[in-house]
């Protein structure tokens, strides 16, 4: 496996998964790994944003001969042109397509376009990403597998809920996230008599502004270790999922929102693919971006301790059943087998 970071816990997981099925991985990319079961190899990359992925490639061009033995090498898509060099078969990764504005996007996606052009196979996160890759790359879908972001059940566990109704947010902290929106959420239940608490993670431009707020009942905290948030989020009662209907965001499949399931939260968020779960129960409420605050108010305000405990125990079942890794590993696995 071939990365641009080792951040994600996407790549760490499948890596370890395909691992305990019995394969041998070697995982090339940035940053250290610890207590996992892959070999990791690290590589140097530029710190300048535009150039990282270059960097990449340039490292890897002088360690292709360690890929000789492999029997399937699969590739970040940003350093997809490393695939020139390479003997083995080739399975593309796409966790997502451009995520950047301006001149940074501007850049990417030509080379995006490219990589999916050269590729034979490849790999997304939802069957709304595997639409849009095959439209606009003309990709035939049986050649296009979808392994979407599972989250460990046994880190995020669900805990014991009472008292105010707590929600929370997880993740980049940023102004084009809607994120600015939420304390609202927090205004319209106070204003109604209901007592709660709103605590956002993450870091991000909006950061500042948020504190600014000063609202009773609001907690801004810089991004924890995912360790600290599973034992965190075992303890709230509503996940939200604020991030309006963008061309990047409706492919995705965000891992927060299985990671809010897996600790039995319910779900509040806008209404777009990148949020939709098919046959979903009352615990994912998922509104118009234009109503996202006033109907969160609203339902939440309709809600008791013991219907909200109800959705929440649906929830977690929901994601023992749906959203293991195990499944995602299976799903890359027969690819990489065929």
């Amino acid at each position: 496996m071939l990365g641009g970071d080792l951040s994600s816990t996407t790549q760490i997981q499948l890596a370890n998964g395909l691992v305990s099925k019995g394969h041998s991985v070697d995982l090339y990319s940035p940053g250290k790994s610890v207590g996992n079961l892959f070999e990791h190899h690290s590589i140097t990359r530029s710190r300048i944003r535009g150039l990282q992925s270059r960097s990449v490639v340039k490292h890897l061009r002088g360690r292709v001969n360690e890929f000789k033995n492999a029997d399937v090498v699969l590739i970040d898509w940003p350093i997809f042109s490393i695939a020139t060099l390479i003997q083995k078969p080739v399975i593309l990764m796409d966790r997502s397509p451009p995520a950047d504005k301006g001149f940074l996007a501007k850049m990417q996606w030509p080379k995006w376009m490219k990589a999916w052009s050269k590729a034979i196979r490849g790999t997304v996160v939802s069957s709304a990403h595997r639409e849009f890759v095959s439209e606009q790359t003309q990709t035939p879908k049986a050649s296009i597998g979808v392994i979407p972001a599972g989250v460990d059940l046994e880190l995020f566990q669900m805990g014991e809920k009472d008292g105010p109704i707590r929600m929370v947010y997880h993740g980049r902290v940023d102004t084009n996230r809607g994120i600015l929106g939420l304390p609202m959420i927090l205004s319209g239940l106070r204003s109604k008599g209901i007592d709660a608490t709103m605590d956002i993670y993450g870091s991000g431009d909006a950061v500042e502004r948020l504190r600014k707020v000063g609202m009773p009942g609001l907690e801004i905290t810089d991004t924890i270790p995912q360790e600290e948030l599973a034992q965190k989020l075992a303890k709230y009662d509503v996940g939200l999922l604020p991030m309006p209907e963008d061309k990047v965001w409706n492919l995705a499949s965000p891992l927060k929102r299985s990671e809010y399931l897996a600790s039995g939260l319910v779900v509040c968020g806008t209404d777009h693919d990148g949020h939709r779960i098919k046959n979903s129960g009352d615990w994912l409420q998922l509104f118009n971006q234009d109503e996202y605050i006033s109907r969160t108010v609203n339902w939440l305000s309709s809600l008791d301790r013991q219907l909200l405990t109800a959705l929440q125990k649906e929830s977690r079942s929901h994601a023992e059943e749906n959203l293991s890794w195990s499944h995602s590993v299976d799903a890359l696995e027969s690819m990489i087998l065929s």
